[in-house]
């Protein structure tokens, strides 16, 4: 088991890996730092899903004191899937904070990652100050829609129609979850078991199935009704015929519903289709992103395509994974492929190119923000030649997050 050791104020400190025997320790560290108590059912459930060899923890003379698990994921990045290292279960006693152990834990999980492959991370942190700290930044807003039905009429019908479903079904609306995902950077790949174990288990209380006119599911929707109110807890649609044919069902619950609430994708244009698009909505922040390992990731990201190859160069600052900490230079052929390499120490900019830090990176490469929008704010340096090269070659892609872990 691969480990580190060493002392504080006489203490014998050492971070791994946890054991089989070990996971009761990780379940009492969670209730209590998270105010929970599971049922018994609920250890079980927990106990069983626990996979030792993800949960890395931070041991004070042989007792678990802090804990994070990096969860091996996959999401989709311009069209293309990314191994990506998942942050969750950061834990430690209340009496123990504030001494460094969650910091020390993260260093760890990013050299875990980056043997591992995963070449970039997401976290939904307990406070976006604290995780910016060490190199995350956030990347994703979430669209949230509240209106009342009687507001707007009758939604118009489309040709095809719903089917009711149930966790058994998770194939045909996974047909229409992986067609979608791709249009967005940093959606998560989806397995039978994450279906069934985190996404049913979070947002399942009704689900709709849209099939078209030809029988092909083109879009579905999870929901509850709940005081008069339909809470869809998540809406996904391949074509305006299946937008249409999802609220067009959401709309016919009008006798015991009157409030509906839904979220989507910043660029989402709901409220224009909208009769009276005069609704409440609100944009909310929501998960952040890290490169892992730069020189990995750029050699494998699909640049954008062009005429020309396109030579850039990039200074780095990245105070908590050091191989990520220097200037580096790649080449972008015509096809968007990328060569990138790390410079030796003596070697310099001398001019050229742009300088950032890993969050701001991490921002841009993501495609939450361009790269003009960083060098107005300041936080990207360069000339407006090397500036308008990484605009050039950076694909746009709207950024968005349907799940939660």
């Amino acid at each position: 088991m691969d480990s580190t050791t060493f002392s504080i104020k006489g203490a014998d400190v050492m971070i791994r890996q946890i054991t089989a025997d070990e996971i009761d320790q990780c379940m009492e560290l969670t209730e209590v730092a998270f105010a929970v108590n599971f049922t018994e059912q609920e250890l079980r459930e927990r106990r069983a899903q626990i996979k030792p060899e993800q949960v890395w923890g931070y041991f004070l003379d042989d007792r678990l004191a802090a804990q994070i698990a990096v969860l091996p994921l996959q999401i989709y990045l311009n069209g293309q899937l990314f191994p990506m290292g998942g942050i969750a279960q950061v834990a430690s006693y209340p009496e123990m904070r504030r001494q460094g152990m969650v910091g020390r834990l993260l260093a760890r999980g990013l050299e875990a990652m980056r043997d591992s492959g995963q070449t970039i991370s997401f976290l939904n942190p307990f406070s976006y100050s604290f995780y910016r700290k060490y190199g995350w930044e956030y990347f994703s807003e979430v669209k949230s829609y509240s209106l009342k039905l009687a507001d707007h009429g009758k939604f118009q019908a489309a040709e095809g129609h719903i089917k009711r479903g149930n966790a058994n079904d998770w194939e045909p609306v996974h047909r229409v979850y992986e067609a979608f995902a791709p249009r967005y950077n940093g959606m998560l790949h989806r397995d039978e078991a994450w279906w069934r174990r985190h996404v049913f288990r979070r947002k399942l209380g009704n689900m709709a199935i849209y099939y078209n006119g030809p029988g092909e599911p083109r879009g579905y929707m999870l929901y509850t009704i709940k005081d008069r109110f339909m809470g869809i807890h998540e809406m996904i649609y391949l074509d305006e015929d299946s937008r249409r044919g999802l609220w067009h069902f959401a709309g016919n619950h009008d006798s015991i519903v009157e409030g509906v609430s839904c979220s989507a994708p910043a660029d989402d244009g709901f409220m224009f289709s909208l009769r009276n698009p005069d609704v409440k909505q609100e944009l909310t922040a929501f998960f952040m992103v890290r490169i892992v390992d730069v020189l990995a990731f750029m050699n494998r990201f699909p640049f954008a395509s062009g005429e020309d190859s396109v030579e850039l160069t990039i200074r780095l600052t990245d105070e908590h994974a050091p191989w990520n900490q220097g200037t580096f230079r790649l080449s972008v052929d015509a096809e968007g492929k990328a060569i990138a390499a790390k410079l030796e120490g003596s070697e310099s900019l001398d001019g050229e190119g742009v300088t950032c830090d890993i969050q701001a990176f991490s921002s841009m490469m993501i495609g939450y923000r361009r790269p003009s929008f960083l060098h107005e704010i300041g936080r990207l340096s360069g000339s407006g030649t090397e500036i308008e090269k990484w605009e050039r070659i950076l694909p746009k892609r709207t950024t968005y997050l349907t799940d939660f872990f």
